[in-house]
């Protein structure tokens, strides 16, 4: 039987003692006549799969078998045999069933001297343990309890299996501590194999009586879950029919590991009754439930299924009688009928599903298929099972409890895993045009409507909502069609999803088609905004069949090139489906509303898969089982799967390579990986492949597969490779190491198996539970075709986009690089950029290029847009001349500074990349220049090429793993991966949250190596560096277990990212057992206000807990008290844990992670702080606020704003600080949601209020009214505020804000009008005085007809009031207390006083150029200016008019003339 499923009771200790990896193993086989020699052959096959799955080696395992009756009869030593082949050839030829009665005691005292009193030939017993596996079969003839306890005292520990009728006082008499077991029937060994391996590793490691010694049920994944078997148990008289059902029961519940900690079983019967026989409280005893089983009869009378469902929901998957749902264990019904219900069963399975609860339905003989459809799960296929007869049960009992493991698989770690694989894909959709098109017609019931809400939100919260990016918008249809939002109105992923979640439901009839063709004209709009360039996408939603025509304005949506996705609820019809979309894979169908969830992935991989399989390259091996368990119909279905998933790639020598291998006992080469570079060539050598038969060696199969991903058999470096084994068997080899082999190689392994094959198997050969596609038949092949395709395309990477970062490039320009050689570095460049989100708040790239001087290209500051940026580097041309790199890191600091656009400042990580071909010219100064940047902070990345000196670029990068040397051009593509891998982990992580109190609970147990817990601190202080630590924003504490728990330090005791990752580092390892209950039940107290916690603030409460073990202790009650009061759990397991305590622990499977070793940490710490980043469900709080206005002043024709200043200054922000509102007692970590609709009814064409969530645009549709004169403030307006509520239900706080400037009614009589809207359910009125010509006795009447307010009733607000928006939204606070939390009076302190002036803002840029300003009067003359200098000599005049006579001159004097007798004197 499925024994696989089987768990059991350790120590404590074995997972805080580390213990020993080996051991040496004796199994001691019952060959007794009780046996049997038919059944003996059962013992054998188990015998060869143990010896199979072992590694047995010198230095390993060493194995040693023996059969006994009343005889010991030995086949072989520990010594004797070395690897597994001699083993197995022994076994086969000479290994023979012998008879006789049981003596079980003397076969051990037989044992004891043959096996375990000689020497152990070198072997240390603490290193390798000796282990006695002994098989029974019924009750021993003498006593074993003496020659047990001789070999426990000998240090053997002993392992025993009972089967058939095996007596359980002897199995426990014999076992070490707990580790006995006992299987039903002897075919149950077959399944039990797959445990048995673990088994005898965690006896391995069993350390007898250790400290805090205390026993704890161990389930792993597959054995934990809540089941309830719903049986109809009118079988109309015949005995036989109810036999085979109890039979199957049986079957089912003894495969089960029933425990109260791990599998829990309900039953439920019912005909015309529905009757409780075991509830999931009582189902923790299986013999209990084995006997309720034996206990069952027939009963007469009608099948009423649906009231049976409703029965299951109500008091049996219910916390009160033992439901563990609440702590995330999975939930499963199982319905058994044979005849179609007489009441309805539609409305109560979903109600059940809605629960959490999957549905299994089996049907036998007369059950109605569409209800056994309608009440399971979806997909039918999965979840649905048909028999013909009650005699089919028994061949259906393996099927059953596969897909039932399946099921709790999927649960707890694939559905997860494969949802972050997707996220990882849609990265590569940066752009996109998203509508939304929501059936709002009056068939939809409003929870129907909300689960359309919710699905829709989680499809667009895929993707990256941003104006440049991802856009959304959304329209709702019945009768007309109704704008809801338009796509470039919300910018970020929370106000849109606050947007989708205020969709109203409109009501009325469905027509589809002329909603299809209002929203083309919406897209065509979009198209033209960003210039036809950004792919469209309609999704389509809706629960009935089209009143109007539809095919004309969907094929011009398809003329358009926008890609329509049809989903169809209940009443669709799936031809107009088929119409809408245009192809078949984009239509989608489900039978309830509750099931969208189970397409959404389907969904959202359609939409990305364009853009993520758009460069899609890899070498891609089949690995094809070809054994004997293969018949020819499913052989070719094989081939059908695999010709299908080439058809689905885009082969090429540059693009995808496909290999084929077949195998089965021997290995059979199809074609290696460069063969065929066509699809059709591919696929008819497919078509030629020839069946082998024979046996199933896959391990072997996987070794000779290795040598196909090296380039001599076609592969091609740094390209990514894939490996995709298809299985319908059981290996009977160990697959473990060649497939970790093939791992570490960087091989990626998808395995495909039927039913048939090991799951268990499957896991280690893929290495995770998400990379196997585990199905029930071949025909369910083609449903996982797209999964690997996409896995292919996009396959999950440490860090798949640049998030925040600086990053600037110092790029050799210099005459030794020519244009060709430019270019290959340009685009390598350019691939960087294509890598990153770049934008202001995103990525910044800046870039200098150099060569004798260095030249900037362009600052962080200067582009906003990865376009922009490309855009620069491509029309970049080489300078030529010398290479100076020393002078151009000197001169790239400036680069890094606040001026020219750096955020080194506000703790944004800074990287410059140089890339280089030469030896610098100086490179004297190249350490001490390269050393003054990085110890700014800067990380510097050096790439080389051909002639560039590796002394000279570790000079530059300060370590090995920071330079990067090719030898040519053409190999910067090889270390292209490298470069990005190193950019990439050095960006910061784009947080959602400002705030967040974060505590780290780490696992300082024994287990845990000094050097890993090291790397654990390492880890935490990463995870740090990544958030704004401060008083204000991100708080951080810490706190250590094993057996004992240690406080390091509370919240908000250190500030600062240096401060916190000091205390980190200097944390000392406590060591000991691992004790997580207990810890998270102390750890619980960091929480509380007066130990730094900012709980009551509403600020989200993060609790990560680290470990590298299964807890010795309960986790559930713990965490769940823990998780009740608002914290957010998040778990990281390290190497061998437990999936299904981890998910105890945080409540979901989404917030736990694995990996298998402490060096994977960094792998996830993007995703751990991405996941803290997104901390905070949804609301379940919700406040709609009507605003209205009383303007008695107001005119007829004038603009509602016009006159009304107040508005525009202050409503705007009035809006914003009401619409977050943070501390509401019951929605810790999570905003309280506020929607906001206006009421004008003064307007001249009616005003049409909608509610909306706020934005900056939340004016516009006020700024267009023309009024009809003024407006009045009394019962009329009253009641038209209170009219706008669509929704009056209970469940949402109503509040109206009326903006007035005064009564202008009686004031007795709005107070009655104000207390009967009270009464209608308002929970709030609240004015706001504006200024106005009213009397001021108008204006202190306001608060007469005001209430809601609490203690603030005596306070009038006013517009001008410099806290009015803090005001109201305490207001709004109290109102969500009330309505949400039930808690009728909260306390808010008095604002604190205001703090000190922030430092001086940094200079803002130029502003625009100023109009051209007025002509100035005319100024007063000024003074006389100071003689200007000595002109020019101007040219000559003409002659002027001769002058009068002058007067006679004087007599001249003699003496001057005798004393100049050179110079004549005049005559006049």
């Amino acid at each position: 039987m499925a024994v696989k499923f089987l768990r059991f009771l350790v120590c404590s200790c074995i997972c805080g003692f580390a213990g020993p990896e080996y051991a040496d193993v004796v199994f001691l086989v019952d060959s007794s006549d009780h046996l049997g020699s038919k059944s003996f052959l059962f013992v054998k096959m188990f015998i060869t799969k143990m010896i199979s799955s072992l590694p047995i080696e010198a230095d390993k395992y060493r194995v040693a078998l023996a059969q006994y009756s009343d005889r010991l009869h030995s086949e072989f030593h520990l010594s004797t045999f070395k690897g597994r082949n001699p083993m197995l050839n022994h076994l086969k030829k000479n290994f023979q069933f012998i008879g006789g009665s049981l003596q079980i005691g003397k076969a051990l005292q037989e044992a004891h001297r043959t096996y375990f009193s000689a020497p152990t030939n070198g072997r240390d017993r603490k290193q390798f343990p000796p282990i006695l596996v002994v098989l029974a079969s019924a009750e021993s003839e003498d006593d074993v309890e003496e020659a047990s306890k001789a070999l426990q005292k000998d240090g053997v520990k002993i392992i025993s299996v009972g089967v058939q009728k095996a007596s359980e006082e002897n199995l426990k008499a014999m076992a070490t501590s707990q580790f006995h077991f006992n299987l039903r029937t002897v075919r149950d060994l077959s399944m039990f194999s797959q445990n048995m391996t673990q088994i005898i590793k965690d006896v391995t490691k069993y350390k007898e009586g250790a400290v805090d010694d205390i026993l704890v049920e161990v389930c792993q994944g597959p054995s934990v879950a809540d089941v309830v078997f719903l049986l109809d148990v009118s079988v109309n008289g015949s005995e036989e029919n109810f036999d085979y059902l109890k039979e199957f029961l049986e079957e089912s519940v003894t495969a089960l590991d029933v425990k109260e900690n791990c599998m829990r079983v309900g039953l439920v019967a019912y005909s015309n009754e529905t009757k409780v026989i075991n509830s999931l409280s009582m189902g923790i005893n299986k013999s209990e439930i084995l006997q309720n089983i034996q206990n069952l009869s027939p009963q007469t009378g009608k099948a009423y299924t649906g009231a049976a469902i409703k029965k299951l929901r109500k008091e049996v998957f219910s916390a009160r009688n033992g439901s563990r749902k609440n702590q995330g264990v999975p939930q499963i019904a199982v319905l058994v009928t044979h005849r179609a219900s007489e009441d309805n069963v539609t409305k109560a399975a979903v109600n059940l599903r809605r629960e959490g609860v999957a549905i299994f339905t089996l049907g036998i003989e007369g059950a109605s298929d569409t209800q056994l459809e309608k009440i399971a799960s979806h997909p039918a296929e999965q979840y649905v099972s048909k028999l013909k007869t009650f005699a089919d049960l028994a061949a259906h009992n393996q099927t059953f409890l596969k897909k039932l493991r399946n099921q709790i698989t999927h649960t707890v770690s694939v559905f997860s895993e494969r949802t972050e694989t997707l996220k990882s894909g849609c990265v590569d959709t940066e752009e996109a045009d998203i509508y939304l098109l929501i059936d709002g017609s009056g068939s939809t019931q409003p929870t129907d409507f909300h689960e359309m809400k919710t699905f829709l939100s989680e499809v667009v919260g895929m993707f990256n909502i941003a104006p440049h990016k991802v856009r959304v918008g959304a329209v709702q249809y019945a009768d007309s069609w109704d704008l809801e939002f338009e796509i470039n109105k919300y910018s970020n992923k929370q106000d849109l999803g606050k947007a989708i979640e205020n969709i109203r439901q409109m009501g009325g009839n469905t027509n589809t088609g002329a909603a299809l063709n209002f929203t083309l004209s919406l897209l065509q709009k979009a198209k033209k905004q960003r210039g036809n360039k950004v792919p469209c996408h309609l999704v389509v939603l809706t629960n009935g069949m089209s009143k109007d025509s539809i095919l004309e304005p969907a094929n011009r949506l398809r003329e358009e090139h926008i890609r329509v996705y049809a989903i169809g609820v209940k009443e669709a019809n799936q031809t107009q489906l088929r119409e809408i979309a245009g192809e078949e894979k984009r239509v989608y169908y489900v039978h309830d509303f509750d099931a969208l969830k189970d397409i959404r992935n389907q969904v959202v991989q359609e939409i990305c898969a364009e853009e993520a399989c758009k460069e899609m390259k890899a070498d891609i091996m089949f690995l094809v089982d070809s054994s004997g368990s293969i018949g020819p119909e499913n052989f070719s279905k094989m081939k059908t799967f695999m010709k299908n998933l080439v058809s689905k790639s885009q082969i090429g020598a540059d693009r995808v390579q496909i290999g084929v291998v077949q195998f089965s006992g021997i290995n059979k080469e199809e074609f290696q990986l460069n063969r065929f570079m066509s699809e059709s060539d591919i696929s008819n050598a497919i078509d030629q492949m020839v069946h082998i038969g024979e046996t199933t060696l896959t391990g072997s199969a996987l070794s000779f597969v290795s040598q196909y991903f090296s380039p001599t058999k076609g592969a091609r470096p740094n390209v990514r490779k894939f490996l995709i084994l298809i299985t319908d068997g059981e290996a009977q080899d160990v697959v473990k190491e060649p497939a970790v082999a093939l791992r570490q190689e960087g091989i990626i392994i998808y395995s495909v198996g039927v039913f048939g094959s090991n799951v268990t198997q499957l896991e280690e050969i893929s290495g995770r539970p998400e990379m196997v596609f585990y199905v029930e038949n071949f025909d369910i092949l083609q449903h996982i075709e797209d999964d690997l395709v996409f896995g292919i395309c996009s396959p999950r990477e440490e860090c798949k986009r640049i998030e925040v970062l600086d990053v600037v490039f110092v790029i050799d320009s210099s005459g030794s690089i020519d244009h060709d050689e430019y270019k290959i570095m340009k685009d390598f460049m350019i691939g960087l950029v294509k890598k990153a989100d770049v934008g202001k708040n995103r990525v910044r790239f800046g870039a200098l290029k150099y060569a004798d001087d260095p030249e900037v290209l362009f600052y962080l500051g200067d582009f906003g847009t990865k376009l922009e940026v490309i855009s620069v580097l491509q029309n970049d041309q080489p300078m030529g001349g010398n290479t100076y790199t020393a002078e151009a890191l000197g001169f790239s600091d400036h680069m890094f500074t606040e001026a020219q656009g750096s955020r080194l400042n506000k703790g944004i990580p800074q990287v410059l990349i140089v890339i280089t071909d030469g030896e610098s010219h100086d490179a004297d100064k190249l350490n001490a220049t390269a050393k003054a940047l990085r110890d700014k902070g800067i990380l510097v990345l050096a790439v080389g090429i051909a002639g560039a000196n590796p002394v000279e670029l570790l000079a530059m990068a300060g370590s090995s793993d920071k330079y990067f040397f090719v030898e040519t051009f053409g190999g910067l593509k090889g270390i292209f991966s490298d470069v990005t891998a190193s950019v990439c982990n050095s960006s910061k992580v784009d947080c959602e949250i400002d705030k967040v109190d974060l505590v780290f609970l780490m696992d300082g147990s024994n287990s845990i190596q000094s050097s890993d817990f090291t790397k654990m601190k390492e880890f935490l202080v990463s995870v740090v560096q990544d958030f704004d630590v401060s008083l204000n924003r991100v708080r951080i504490g810490a706190a250590q277990f094993s057996h004992n728990y240690r406080q390091e330090f509370p919240l908000g005791t250190f500030i600062g990212e240096k401060e916190i990752s000091f205390q980190i580092e200097n944390i000392q390892q406590l060591g000991g057992n691992t004790h997580i209950g207990d810890a998270l039940r102390q750890v619980g107290h960091y929480f509380r206000p007066d130990m730094g916690s900012r709980i009551n603030t509403g600020t989200p409460q993060v609790l990560l807990v680290l470990t590298d073990g299964q807890s010795q202790d309960e986790v559930a009650q713990a965490a769940e008290a823990l998780r009740h009061r608002g914290i957010d759990i998040y778990s990281v397991g390290i190497g061998d844990v437990d999936d299904q305590q981890l998910i105890q622990i945080t409540g979901a499977a989404e917030k736990k992670l694995t990996v298998h070793n402490f060096d994977e940490l960094k792998k996830v710490k993007k995703r751990i702080v991405r996941n803290i980043c997104t901390t905070g469900g949804e609301s379940n709080c919700f406040v709609d606020v009507v605003v209205g206005f009383d303007v008695s002043t107001q005119e007829k024709g004038q603009t509602l704003l016009e006159g009304q200043p107040w508005m525009e200054t202050y409503l705007q922000d009035i809006l914003r600080a009401i619409s977050s509102l943070n501390g509401v007692s019951c929605e810790v970590g999570t905003e309280t949601q506020v929607s906001v609709a206006f009421q004008v009814t003064n307007a001249i064409e009616k005003y049409s209020p909608k509610f909306e969530i706020y934005s900056e645009n939340i004016l516009n549709s006020l700024k267009d009214i023309t009024v009809k004169g003024p407006s009045l403030l009394n019962a009329n307006l009253l009641n038209s505020l209170w009219d706008t509520f669509q929704n009056k239900s209970a469940a949402r706080g109503k509040v109206v804000l009326l903006f007035s400037d005064g009564l202008d009614d009686d004031v007795e009589k709005l107070e009655q009008k104000s207390d009967e809207l009270r009464k209608e359910g308002l929970n709030a009125l609240i004015t706001v005085a504006v200024d106005g010509p009213a009397d001021s006795s108008d204006l202190a009447d306001l608060p007469y007809i005001e209430f809601g307010k609490g203690f603030e009733y005596r306070t009038q607000l006013s517009i001008g009031m410099r806290d009015l928006g803090s005001r109201l939204s305490k207001q709004l606070v109290n109102v969500a207390e009330r309505t949400c939390c039930c808690l009728f009076c909260k306390c808010i302190g008095e604002d604190g006083t205001m703090g000190d002036s922030g430092p001086l803002g940094k200079k803002g840029p130029p502003g625009f150029k100023g109009s051209e300003g007025y002509l100035g009067e005319e100024g007063i003359a000024g003074d006389r200016g100071a003689p200007g200098p000595v002109g020019e000599q101007g040219t000559k005049g003409c002659h002027g008019t001769k002058g009068p006579k002058g007067n006679r001159g004087l007599n001249g004097q003699e003496v001057w003339y005798q004393a100049h007798p050179f110079i004549y004197p005049c005559v006049t």
